[in-house]
C-alpha cells in the first residue's frame, strides 16, 4: 500500500493542475509571441532550427536528422535528396547539409551523387553483381555503373571492399574496371592454349580471336604466360595491337631466324621487303628487338651493319683527304636507293670522328666530295680568267659593257615612271615607319640557274654554293659573262681528277664554280680597266679609287640625312633641312666630281672648296658631254629635293664614267657608330655653351634615331621640340634651360653683370649637358 504521505503528495499535485486548467488564458503565450520568441533565440544562436518550405513549423537539427534517417530505411537503404524535399516539407539546401553531416558521423551511410545509400542497400547490390558475375563469367565496372546509375569509382570501391566475401571473383591485372570468376579464366585459358597449340604456321592474332571467339582483353595475358612457362613454343611480334600483332610457333620461328642471322651476316644487311615475304609483319620493329645489342643502322627500306658503314665510311675519308670525290651509290648493294645512300652519308659524316664534317659537301644525294676538292678545280680557271680580262679590256668590250649597264640604269628615270619617281620619297617614309633598315635602289632581282634533282643543292655547301644566286635583270644582265655553265663543264671534264666523273656531278660543280668565277672575272676585269686608266691619267693628283670611295661616303652621308630629316613633321622644317643638306654635303659631292673631270682640262682647279659662282664657270668650261649633267647636278645643289639631287648625281656619275662600287653594308652600318664617335669628340673639345648644346642635340638625336642629321645650329630649337617626347623630364628641362641661356647672352650684350651671372649658370649646366648627350641610352626612350 502507498504510504499516507505519497498520497497526500499526489493529491497535491492534482490540486494544483486542476488550478492551472481553470487559470485564465491572459497567461498563455500568442502564436506571434511564440515567433518572436523562437526568432530572437535564433538570433542569439542559443538554438539552431531550419523552417519548413510553408513557414508555419520549426524543426531542429537533430530531429530533421533523425526524420532523414527514417525516410532512408523506409526506402530500402536508398534515397535520392530530391525525393527528401516533398517528404520532409524542408528546402533542399538544409537537406543536403544534413545528408553530409549523417554521411560524416556514421560511417554506414555515404551520400554519392546526390543520393544517400546505407550499408545494407551496397550489400544487396554486390550480392547482384555477384549473382551476374556467376552466370556471366565477367563483368566490367562501366556496365555496373550505368545499371545502378553510380560512378565508376564508388562502383570499383564497392567491388573492391567486398572481393572474395560477397563477391567471389578477381580483377583483371591490366584492365582495373574488368573482373572475372576462376572459372571463366579457366575455361578461355584452355581455349587459348588449345588454339594456339594447333597452329603451325605465322598467324595473325586477329584471326585467331575471330575464329576461336576468344576474349580479346585475355588473349595477350594468357598467351604471354604461355610462352613464358614454355607450355606453347611460339613468340609474339608486332606488340600487343590485335591488328598488326602475329603470332609465330617457335618451330618456324627458329628457322627463319637462322636464315635472318645469316643472311645479314653475309651481307650485312637486311631488306625489309624480304623479311615482309618471310611472313613478318612489322620487319622493323622485329629487327629492333631482335637485334637490340647490335649496332644497325635502320634507313627507309632496310637496315645496315657495321661492315657497310664501315666500308663507306673509308671511302669518305679516302676521297676527301685526297682532295677526290666519291659516288657511293655503287659501292651499296643493289637494294639501296638514293634515299638510302643519302641516310647513311650523313649518318657517317657525323659519327666519324675521322671525317671533318665541315669540310666534306655532299653533292646531289650519293656523291661526296671536299670543299678543297672544289677549292682546287677554280686555281684551273685562274689563268684563263686573268687572260680573257685583259682580252676584253684591250678589245673594248669590257668599256662597251660599262656604257651599256650605265645606259641601261638610266633607262629606269624615263619620263613614263616619272610618278614612281615623284612617290619613292612616300615610300621610303612607309618603309622606315614599319622598321625596315637598309636596301633602297640598288636591289637586284635574282634567279637560281636549275640542275637536276638528283644533283641538287647537298649538305654543308661551300661558299661557292652560297654565291649561287646568278645575277638576273637590269645591268647586271649586260656584264659580260666569262664562261657559260656548259663551258665550264668543259674544261672540268679535261681534268685527271673529274674525267671520270657522271656528267651531272660535273654539271653540279660547273653550277657551283659559275658565280665565284663570274664574280673573280668582274673583279680582275674592273682592276684591269683600272690599271689601264690609271697608265693613261698618270698625271692626276687623285686615284681613281680615292675618287670613287670619297664620292661613296658623300653620297651615303647625304642618304643618311635624309632618313633623318623623315622624323620631322613639319614639311617647312623638313624643306629647310633638306637645302642645309645639299648645300654643305651635296656641293661637297659636286665639287669633288667637277675638280676629278677638270684635271685634264684648260680650267682644272687647284681647290676642291669652290663656291657655287667658282664652280658653275668651271662647269661651263667642260665639254658638253660632261658640262650638261654637271649643270642639272649643280642646280640640284641649290634646290630642296633630295631625290632629285641623288637622280642628277647617277646621270653625272655615269657621264664623266665614275662607276661606284657596290655599297659596303658593314661601312654603310659603320657610318651612325662612326659619327658618333665624332660627335663625342666635338662635343668634348667644345667650350662655348651654343655650340655644346648644338652638338649634344645632334648626338641625342642619333641616340633617339640611329641617323646621321646634318643640321646648323639654327635647327636646334627644332631638334629639341623633336627630342622633347622621346627624353625624359629633367633631360629635356636640362637641354631648355641651357638653350634659354644660349638666347639670353645673345640678346643680354653690353650688360656685363647679367653677362656675368648667365655664362656662371652655363658653366655648371655645360659638364651635365655633355655626360647626359653621351649617357644617354636608346632603351631610355623605349621606356
Amino acid at each position: 500500500m502507498m504510504a499516507s504521505s505519497d498520497w497526500i503528495e499526489v493529491q497535491r499535485l492534482a490540486a494544483e493542475f486542476q488550478r492551472t486548467q481553470l487559470s485564465s488564458t491572459l497567461q498563455k503565450l500568442s502564436e506571434k509571441n511564440c515567433i518572436e520568441i523562437v526568432s530572437k533565440l535564433i538570433e542569439l544562436k542559443l538554438i539552431d532550427v531550419f523552417y519548413t518550405n510553408d513557414g508555419k513549423e520549426y524543426i531542429t537539427l537533430e530531429q530533421l536528422s533523425k526524420e532523414i534517417c527514417d525516410e532512408l530505411y523506409l526506402h530500402g537503404g536508398r534515397i535520392s535528396l530530391t525525393e527528401l524535399v516533398p517528404i520532409l516539407n524542408i528546402s533542399y539546401h538544409a537537406i543536403e547539409s544534413r545528408a553530409q553531416n549523417i554521411s560524416q558521423t556514421k560511417s554506414e551511410i555515404h551520400l554519392v551523387s546526390g543520393q544517400l545509400i546505407d550499408d545494407d542497400h551496397l550489400d544487396r547490390i554486390a550480392e547482384e553483381i555477384n549473382e551476374n558475375l556467376q552466370q556471366s563469367g565477367q563483368i566490367t565496372v562501366v556496365e555496373l555503373s550505368k545499371q545502378y546509375e553510380l560512378p565508376m569509382e564508388f562502383v570499383l570501391q564497392l567491388i573492391r571492399s567486398r572481393l572474395g566475401t560477397v563477391i567471389q571473383g578477381q580483377q583483371d591485372k591490366h584492365d582495373h574496371h574488368v573482373f572475372f570468376t576462376e572459372g571463366f579464366l579457366a575455361r578461355n585459358r584452355a581455349r587459348i592454349r588449345g588454339a594456339l597449340s594447333a597452329i603451325t604456321v605465322p598467324t595473325s592474332v586477329s584471326t585467331i580471336i575471330a575464329q576461336n571467339k576468344l576474349p580479346e582483353r585475355l588473349f595477350f595475358a594468357f598467351a604471354d604466360e604461355l610462352i613464358n612457362t614454355k607450355r606453347i613454343q611460339a613468340s609474339l611480334s608486332g606488340g600487343r595491337q590485335i591488328n598488326v600483332a602475329t603470332f609465330i610457333p617457335e618451330i618456324h620461328s627458329r628457322s627463319q631466324n637462322e636464315w635472318i642471322d645469316n643472311f645479314l651476316k653475309q651481307n650485312g644487311y637486311l631488306e625489309y621487303a624480304a623479311l615482309t615475304r618471310l611472313g613478318l609483319g612489322d620487319p622493323k620493329s622485329f629487327c629492333r628487338k631482335r637485334f637490340k645489342d647490335t649496332s644497325l643502322l635502320y634507313l627507309s627500306s632496310c637496315c645496315v651493319g657495321s661492315n657497310i658503314l664501315g666500308q663507306i665510311e673509308a671511302a669518305i675519308e679516302e676521297a676527301i683527304s685526297s682532295q677526290s670525290w666519291v659516288e657511293v651509290l655503287p659501292l651499296l648493294p643493289s637494294v639501296f636507293d638514293d634515299e638510302d645512300a643519302e641516310q647513311i652519308i650523313q649518318h657517317v659524316l657525323k659519327t666519324s670522328q675521322n671525317i671533318p664534317e665541315k669540310d666534306a659537301l655532299v653533292i646531289g644525294q650519293s656523291a661526296v666530295t671536299s670543299n678543297s676538292f672544289v677549292q682546287n678545280l677554280k686555281i684551273v680557271f685562274k689563268p684563263m680568267i686573268e687572260e680573257k680580262a685583259s682580252e676584253v679590256v684591250a678589245s673594248g668590250d669590257y668599256l662597251q659593257s660599262l656604257a651599256d649597264q650605265r645606259n641601261a640604269k638610266g633607262k629606269s628615270f624615263k619620263p613614263e615612271q616619272a610618278n614612281e619617281k615623284k612617290d619613292r620619297k612616300e615610300e621610303r617614309r612607309k618603309k622606315a615607319n614599319e622598321g625596315k633598315l637598309g636596301g633602297g635602289t640598288q636591289g637586284r632581282e635574282t634567279k637560281t640557274r636549275a640542275t637536276k634533282k638528283k644533283y641538287g643543292k647537298g649538305k654543308n655547301d661551300s661558299d661557292d654554293e652560297n654565291e649561287g644566286d646568278v645575277v638576273g635583270t637590269n645591268s647586271a644582265s649586260l656584264e659580260l659573262e666569262f664562261m657559260s655553265i656548259e663551258e665550264i663543264s668543259n674544261v672540268l671534264k679535261k681534268q685527271e681528277n673529274v674525267s671520270d666523273a657522271p656528267d651531272e656531278f660535273v654539271e653540279d660543280i660547273a653550277t657551283r664554280l659559275y658565280p665565284s668565277l663570274q664574280a673573280s672575272f668582274q673583279e680582275a676585269a674592273r682592276l684591269a680597266f683600272e690599271a689601264l686608266l690609271s697608265s693613261t691619267s698618270g698625271q692626276r693628283r687623285q686615284t681613281h679609287s680615292e675618287l670613287q670611295d670619297r664620292l661613296q661616303l658623300l653620297l651615303q652621308n647625304i642618304k643618311q640625312g635624309e632618313k633623318a630629316i623623315q622624323f620631322f613633321t613639319s614639311l617647312d622644317v623638313q624643306q629647310q633641312l633638306c637645302r642645309h643638306l645639299l648645300k654643305t654635303s651635296g656641293s661637297e659631292l659636286v665639287n669633288e666630281l667637277v675638280s676629278y673631270v677638270s684635271q685634264d682640262t684648260s680650267v682644272a682647279s687647284e681647290s676642291k672648296d669652290l663656291s657655287p659662282e667658282a664652280r658653275q664657270k668651271i662647269i661651263s668650261g667642260l665639254p658638253q658631254n660632261v658640262r650638261v649633267p654637271l649643270q642639272g647636278l649643280h642646280k640640284a645643289t641649290q634646290g630642296a629635293n633630295v631625290e632629285e639631287f641623288i637622280s642628277e648625281t647617277e646621270v653625272a656619275l655615269s657621264a664623266c664614267d665614275v662607276v661606284l662600287r657596290k655599297v659596303d653594308k658593314k661601312k654603310d652600318k659603320a657610318i651612325p657608330t662612326q659619327h658618333r664617335h665624332l660627335l663625342i669628340e666635338q662635343l668634348n673639345a667644345a667650350k662655348d655653351a651654343a655650340l655644346v648644346l648644338h652638338v649634344a642635340v645632334l648626338l641625342l638625336f642619333h641616340t633617339v634615331t640611329q641617323t646621321v642629321l646634318n643640321a646648323s645650329g639654327r635647327f636646334v630649337p627644332q631638334i629639341i621640340t623633336f627630342l622633347q617626347s622621346h627624353l625624359s623630364p629633367s633631360t629635356a628641362e636640362l637641354l631648355s634651360t641651357l638653350q634659354g641661356l644660349v638666347i639670353q647672352e645673345l640678346t643680354s650684350k653690353g650688360d656685363e653683370e647679367l653677362l656675368e651671372t648667365i655664362r656662371q649658370k652655363m658653366e655648371d649646366l655645360i659638364p651635365r649637358v655633355r655626360e647626359t648627350a653621351v649617357t644617354f641610352k636608346k632603351s631610355a626612350t623605349q621606356d
